[in-house]
């Protein structure tokens, strides 16, 4: 019976330690509205996405990986078992934006596949994320899905990471290139999704980031 106490005053002392860890991990924090406009030739609609700020931090922290493996996909030198691994954790980022509901499912699969198989076209991938902050003249939203004919205008200190497709004719080819740290991109005739985490509430990272499709996409690499 001794032991059977000792034990058990044990298991209640190693619950009471483990719980605020429990909680610590469980914690979500706040949940801010993200108000997306979803713009398209018929006309806007709009919609609320929550977003918390473990989602957004978790967003923030992943940016880093996406950076590599983008790398990783359109390196000459990369493996075959190299660059699956990249796309694999590609679309393993992007299936966490349509859970969040910030991506539809039928828009990741679409971007995915325009990206990892381009075709000669007028319009090309364009993904760019990192911390900075956005101009859109005469667009004070944080969010839109769809058609954006303002150009976007987007700033990078440090932490910024921009990948794009080109086509050149002569010879008759696509080319990748990347802006990385501080920079700044202009952004025109685009669609797919934008959104500024920064500006929906204090304490969310100040990270944005668009994935889509542009006319043009060009800046300046600052270092």
């Amino acid at each position: 019976m001794k032991w059977g106490k000792k034990l058990g005053s044990v298991f209640v002392v190693m619950l009471l330690i483990a719980i605020p860890f429990m909680t610590k991990a469980d914690y979500e924090g706040k949940k801010v509205p993200v108000h997306v406009k979803i713009m398209n030739p018929r006309g806007m609609t709009e919609k609320f996405v929550e977003i918390s700020e473990k989602e957004a931090i978790d967003i923030e922290e992943n940016l880093g990986k996406m950076q590599q493996a983008l790398k990783t996909i359109f390196s000459n030198t990369s493996s075959d078992e190299d660059k699956n691994g990249a796309i694999e954790m590609l679309q393993e980022f992007i299936n966490k934006l349509v859970g969040i509901g910030i991506l539809s499912p039928s828009f990741a699969t679409r971007f995915i596949i325009n990206l990892l198989s381009p075709k000669f076209d007028l319009i090309l991938p364009v993904i760019s994320f990192g911390r900075g902050f956005s101009i859109i003249p005469l667009y004070p939203g944080e969010a839109f899905i769809g058609f954006m004919f303002r150009p976007i205008i987007m700033q990078y200190f440090l932490l910024g990471y921009t990948a794009s497709l080109n086509l050149n004719f002569l010879p008759p080819r696509i080319e990748y290139w990347d802006m990385v740290g501080t920079h700044t991109l202009v952004i025109l005739g685009f669609v797919g999704v934008y959104i500024d985490l920064g500006k929906i509430g204090y304490g969310i990272p100040r990270v944005q980031f668009a994935m889509g499709e542009a006319l043009f996409a060009g800046g300046l690499d600052w270092f």
